[in-house]
């Protein structure tokens, strides 16, 4: 990318950081549901771990190191503004952007980025005064090794949905009329469970897991946070990557092909 593009996508950035400071309500509404979704599942697995302290092969401090880390995680994955570009599809406001020198989804990316930050100060934040508060056993990684490749699995899995994410607003091209938000709403909550949302997809008995863990939706959070737990051997994590690395370029290049032959059919609706 050259370097006035990349300016030219930074300011977007820096325009999309100021943006959500000007719709507070929702953006306060979206930390809320996280915040109390958190408080319901750690309560939940401190009482199962509780009664059993290594249940399902997982330590205490391992378990609930697991649940608050996915707060953190799923601001930078799931953290995004690009899930308004299936309103712009069916409004016909996409038009605004087809006569523009830019590329849509760099566009939306640099806008995501400036969410995930926004979402991270504020997961960090709440994930501090939960930790003063509940006082729970924390799980704390120190090999370097294992740090970094966490970070790199996080990088990847955030790039992971926002192709995917883009891939499911591109059907709005075939439905317009819905706005495609019904499909969505459906998918995410299908996603929460088989991300490892509500809990590690290892304590699923082992034919379940052998399956659910291949799928794309299991490297956006359960994957992350199962190499900083340390439960993956070096030959785990680099498979992992590696796979992770395969799902995007396959996203990437399903999200662009399905881009292109919906403009096909866009008929500019709204305007």
């Amino acid at each position: 990318m050259r370097i006035s593009s990349f300016k030219k996508y930074f300011q977007v950035a820096k325009t999309s950081w100021s943006g959500g400071f000007v719709y507070r309500l929702n953006f306060v509404m979206w930390r809320v549901r996280n915040v109390v979704q958190l408080i319901a599942i750690y309560f939940l697995w401190f009482a199962v771990m509780s009664r059993n302290p290594t249940a399902f092969n997982y330590s205490t401090s391992q378990m609930l190191t697991y649940i608050l880390g996915t707060s953190i995680i799923r601001a930078l994955v799931f953290g995004q503004r690009s899930i308004d570009a299936q309103g712009e599809i069916s409004s016909g406001d996409l038009n605004n952007y087809l006569v523009k020198p830019i590329s849509y989804f760099r566009y939306w990316f640099s806008r995501d980025i400036a969410d995930k930050l926004l979402n991270i100060l504020f997961s960090i934040g709440e994930i501090t005064i939960l930790l003063f508060w509940l006082r729970p056993e924390i799980y704390l990684q120190t090999n370097p090794l294992m740090l970094v490749s966490f970070l790199l699995a996080s990088l990847l899995a955030m790039v992971m949905y926002f192709y995917f994410s883009f891939l499911i607003s591109m059907t709005t091209f075939w439905i317009p009329e819905e706005n495609g938000w019904p499909q969505r709403f459906f998918i995410f909550v299908i996603l929460e469970f088989f991300s490892g949302g509500l809990f590690p997809l290892d304590i699923l008995p082992p034919a379940v897991y052998a399956v659910l863990g291949k799928l794309p939706s299991a490297y956006f959070l359960n994957t992350p946070l199962q190499i900083y737990l340390g439960r993956l051997d070096l030959s785990q994590i680099v498979t992992s990557l590696f796979m992770m690395a395969f799902w995007i370029v396959v996203l990437r290049l399903l999200a662009n092909r399905t881009f292109r032959k919906g403009l096909k059919i866009y008929g500019a609706y709204g305007r």
